[in-house]
């Protein structure tokens, strides 16, 4: 058996770690990515936010985004839009969403071409083109993912939302393995 030690460890933690990044960088930031791993194309758009006031009344913030190719089924956006989005749901359904603190299950309706919760129509992000529909319905389940960099909503059952969840898994056994390195 070949003994690997803490730097070899440490370079192919950060190896992989890069390779996962890469995939979620925009093409002008990925530039230096190795040419063997495949990368995610981003394309900046533009989405509102439309979310419930205090009083009653509906407020619409323009925010910037990043969405896939026509075919691909993410929206990625600044992590204090995803930490808003959850804090709403929280407070106007009571529900505790710390299941899974990282997730929070949502829908996307494809006429109106809009997230939001289940149980409630706002907050809701709308974006300027329809997604691959998941079935026959208007509706596909949606996650909001909160963790990483950004934030990102994708379509459950889609290669975007394995992508999604397998990052994540990556980044929590890296995150482990760096502490670990850091204590020897």
């Amino acid at each position: 058996m070949k003994k690997v030690s803490a730097n070899n460890l440490n370079a192919a933690c950060l190896q992989v770690e890069l390779t996962s990044v890469a995939k979620r960088m925009p093409p002008s930031i990925d530039s230096h990515a190795s040419s063997s791993h495949a990368a995610k194309a981003f394309h900046d758009a533009k989405a509102e936010l439309v979310t419930l006031g205090a009083a009653g009344s509906l407020t619409t913030h323009k925010i910037d985004v990043f969405m896939g190719e026509p075919h691909e089924t993410y929206v990625i956006f600044s992590k204090d839009i995803g930490f808003a989005i959850r804090s709403a749901i929280a407070r106007q359904t009571g529900v505790c969403l710390s299941l899974d603190p990282e997730k929070v299950p949502l829908r996307f309706f494809h006429t109106s071409r809009h997230f939001a919760h289940a149980a409630i129509p706002y907050p809701r992000i709308i974006i300027e083109r329809d997604l691959p529909r998941q079935n026959a319905g208007d509706t596909s389940p949606a996650t909001l993912w909160l963790w990483g960099a950004s934030h990102s909503l994708t379509l459950d059952g889609t290669p975007d939302n394995e992508f999604e969840e397998s990052s994540r898994e990556s980044h929590d056994r890296l995150k482990g393995a760096a502490e670990l390195l850091r204590h020897r």
